[in-house]
């Protein structure tokens, strides 16, 4: 990958952005809290959705990293994938296995809901591995259209169904 400084910018401004998101979130009664709909004092959800926040802009830091150091892209798309593929895993054990509902952008979701979700995550993260071969096989971008299609009629499915 080519370094470009004006996307790197973008990157860091981004990932910045997303940990000071963080950050405010964790103070109480802040705007940010307003602003994700939780309730002033629900600290559970706000220190989840600052997690989130701050996984996403060490992840973009990562990102930006990878670029200066010029790594292939074929490395970058796959550590991608890898780590997303991980986190969809961690957050659907976490509300499946764990009961941490709290951790759902949908607030007030009964307990099998929550669970049907959370295994739903682990679904996207198992077909999210299915990526990783293509990336490394050179598969063409006609095959990877198509998987990425069919990847994403299963998960708009499978979250409709949870929802039922």
């Amino acid at each position: 990958m080519a370094p470009s400084t004006g996307g790197i910018a973008v990157l860091l401004a981004v990932a910045v952005g997303c940990l000071a998101l963080a950050l405010a979130s964790l103070r109480s009664g802040s705007w940010t809290r307003r602003l994700y709909g939780l309730e002033p004092d629900d600290e559970a959800s706000a220190r989840a959705n600052a997690a989130v926040l701050g996984i996403v802009g060490v992840g973009l830091f990562a990102l930006a990293g990878a670029i200066v150091l010029e790594f292939t892209s074929a490395l970058v798309a796959t550590a991608t994938i890898l780590a997303s593929a991980l986190l969809c895993f961690v957050l659907g054990w976490l509300v499946a296995v764990r009961d941490r509902r709290e951790l759902l952008t949908t607030p007030n979701v009964d307990r099998e809901t929550g669970r049907r979700l959370g295994f739903v995550a682990i679904g996207c993260g198992v077909l999210l591995l299915a990526f990783a071969p293509l990336v490394w096989l050179e598969v063409d971008d006609t095959v990877v259209a198509v998987v990425a299609l069919a990847s994403t009629v299963v998960v708009l499915l499978t979250v409709a169904f949870a929802y039922r």
